[in-house]
């Protein structure tokens, strides 16, 4: 066996017995009817030292998640996305911002998010911008 572990085993046998002190100060204490007595804690102890806690590492130069607001019920009906796909753009209509936002967080080959709007649907069946929440 080690010394480091030896010594490991009798700093925590060291550490038993004074927590046994501590209980039977405690017992003094009581019968004193709460009365001070003069007992120092000593000096130390390995449940007393501070310990280091490791440093986070700073998220390197990550993008904060896209969040998509909910959709105003008065003034907007659905999102748009514009998007590449193989270099041609496309365009759909959602009405649940969630997949869209699990789509703009998620690193994809030859496909890239342009932007993400609400929009209103128009007399003519077409779809009209209302604001823009995300471009890229």
């Amino acid at each position: 066996m080690s010394n480091q572990i030896q010594i490991n085993q009798k700093l925590m046998e060291r550490e038993d017995r004074l927590a046994e002190i501590f209980e039977l100060e405690r017992q003094i204490h009581g019968i004193l009817g709460g009365e001070p007595y003069p007992l120092a804690p000593p000096d130390g102890l390995p449940s007393r030292q501070k310990r280091m806690k490791p440093k986070r590492k700073a998220a390197r130069n990550q993008a904060a998640p896209v969040r998509l607001r909910k959709l105003d019920p008065e003034t907007e009906a659905a999102y748009r996305i514009v998007y590449r796909e193989n270099q041609a753009e496309k365009s759909e209509i959602h009405t649940d911002a969630r997949p869209l936002a699990l789509l703009a967080n998620t690193a994809l080959p030859r496909f890239a998010i342009e932007r993400i709007e609400t929009v209103q649907a128009t007399q003519d069946g077409g779809w009209e911008r209302v604001e823009i929440l995300y471009t890229s």
